[in-house]
């Protein structure tokens, strides 16, 4: 089955620690596929700290500081009630009920 078809997937959240920084949220896979090396201009299929990306058009680069899974839960619904401030403020791209959340802090780098 491809991963577009399915009625959930993981939530991604790219942010800069800044409080005015950037942020992005998706469950988009097709949106996640325009995340990419800095390096070598490929789609990211895997993130580690310390690699450098960009959100494709922009090629602003970004360094992965830290990552953290979050919301791990029994039920899914859990996730759908209340405000989660560490999440943005919209989701980007087609919206599907997240099974749980991967937190990836980034740094622009100057």
């Amino acid at each position: 089955m491809k991963i577009k078809d399915l009625n959930f997937y993981v939530k991604f959240v790219f942010s800069t620690i800044a409080e005015n920084g950037e942020c992005h949220s998706t469950t988009d896979r097709e949106l996640l596929m325009c995340i990419k090396s800095f390096k070598t201009d490929k789609s990211m299929v895997n993130y580690d700290i310390g690699d450098e990306i960009y959100f494709d058009p922009i090629k602003t680069p970004y360094k992965i500081t830290n990552i953290v899974i979050r919301r791990l839960v029994e039920d899914t619904d859990i996730l759908k009630i209340g405000f989660d401030p560490s999440d943005c403020a919209n989701q980007e791209g087609e919206h599907k009920d997240a099974l749980f959340i991967i937190h990836i802090t980034i740094e622009k780098i100057l």
